[in-house]
């Protein structure tokens, strides 16, 4: 199966092309010279020329029903952009004086512009599956940041084993939603000039036109997760309750810059599983779902190899979290270390766990085996403090 856009090659999928006009003359006719405030338009081309083979590696599948649950696996075109226009004056690299908010529905952007430097920030409308997005922006002068709304509790053992090896402030906090698709772009120090030399002239619109370029990038990662059951032939595992969750991803994202938090959190997601699958040439059952995620805790845009991501101060492990339901009603929580997985592929891929049934340790028997870790009772709770950096 071939989606239709590459994720492994994130920087090349979007360009943004911003162009410049300012209607002549730049002063009026006279002894004096009077400038006149530039009127300048944007006009963002979206290139989607790059596809990708899921095939080799992804042996879950993804048929209709995947799909009607939880979208297709790649990302989809934008259909609007919120703009922020940052004025700085006449000095570059300084902090902002001013921001002005805008909505567009098309990839064109005109407002008048005074004489001077900007930074710009364009960033996707969020489309929500459900109509319900959990991608929440706080905005400040300086930049704008995402972060998401949290879910269900997340359980007193789970909690306990996220921050088993860390420091308290390194310690996950909380269960989250995962994040919506969307893009941005953030070109900075767009130099609104005097000078006519700085802009081409278009004689059929009668305008001076400035050429600006720069790339509309993913802000959240597509992660397609497998769970490989080996010798379930006895069916032992006799099936799932869908619930399951990745450890040590970030829990924000500076929109402007596309650097992530370094608050980690756990992101919960869906899972499905497909009994009597071929799987390198043997019966498997293959438990799948797409997680989508800000990313690694700390990461910089495009860092994608674990030589480079291990400059980054974070030492967190990534753990996949999964429920698996017994042929005896009991009901288990595992934890799989997949930490080499996520720093090889720090803009999403595919996360693949193989499973060897005959080698799991089944739950305890008892009343605490017929509950999930993921639903947890009320004085399971931990208390979460939400500080949110801005």
């Amino acid at each position: 199966m071939r989606a239709c856009y590459r994720i492994s090659a994130l920087t090349a999928l979007l360009m943004l092309c911003i162009v410049s006009c300012i209607e002549p003359p730049l002063h009026l006719p006279g002894q004096n010279l009077e400038m006149m405030i530039p009127q300048v338009e944007t006009e963002m081309e979206v290139v989607w020329d790059i596809d990708v083979d899921f095939t080799t590696d992804w042996y879950y599948g993804w048929d209709v029903k995947d799909d009607s649950l939880w979208g297709n696996i790649g990302y989809t075109r934008p259909t609007g952009y919120e703009v922020h226009r940052y004025y700085k004056g006449d000095k570059p690299r300084r902090k902002h004086l001013s921001d002005d908010a805008f909505s567009i529905r098309s990839n064109r952007f005109r407002r008048y512009f005074q004489f001077g430097y900007y930074d710009m920030l364009f960033y996707s409308e969020i489309d929500s599956k459900d109509g319900t997005q959990v991608v929440v922006m706080h905005e400040t002068l300086d930049s704008v940041t995402a972060t998401t709304t949290g879910t269900r509790g997340l359980s007193k053992g789970i909690l306990d084993m996220t921050r088993a090896g860390t420091s308290q402030d390194d310690g996950a906090i909380g269960l989250l939603n995962q994040p919506e698709i969307f893009y941005g772009a953030y070109p900075e120090d767009i130099y609104i000039s005097y000078n006519l030399d700085d802009y081409d002239y278009d004689p059929v619109e009668n305008i001076y036109i400035k050429h600006l370029e720069t790339k509309l990038r993913p802000l959240v990662y597509i992660y397609l997760v497998q769970l490989i059951l080996c010798n379930n032939d006895d069916g032992k595992i006799k099936g799932i309750n869908g619930n399951s969750a990745l450890s040590s991803m970030a829990s924000s994202t500076n929109v402007n810059t596309g650097h992530t938090g370094n608050s980690p959190a756990v992101i919960y997601f869906n899972t499905r599983m497909k009994k009597d699958l071929t799987v390198k040439g043997r019966k498997s059952d293959v438990i799948g779902g797409k997680l989508t995620t800000f990313g690694l805790c700390d990461n910089e845009p495009y860092v994608r190899s674990k030589a480079q991501y291990a400059g980054s101060r974070t030492t967190l492990k990534n753990y996949l979290y999964f429920d698996l339901i017994w042929n005896n009603g009991g009901v288990k929580t595992y934890q799989f270390d997949v930490t080499d997985q996520c720093h090889a592929q720090a803009h999403g891929g595919i996360l693949t766990v193989w499973i060897d049934c005959s080698e799991l340790t089944p739950p305890d028997p008892g009343p605490s085996s017929k509950g999930s870790l993921f639903i947890p009772t009320v004085e399971d709770y931990d208390e979460v403090v939400w500080e949110i950096e801005i």
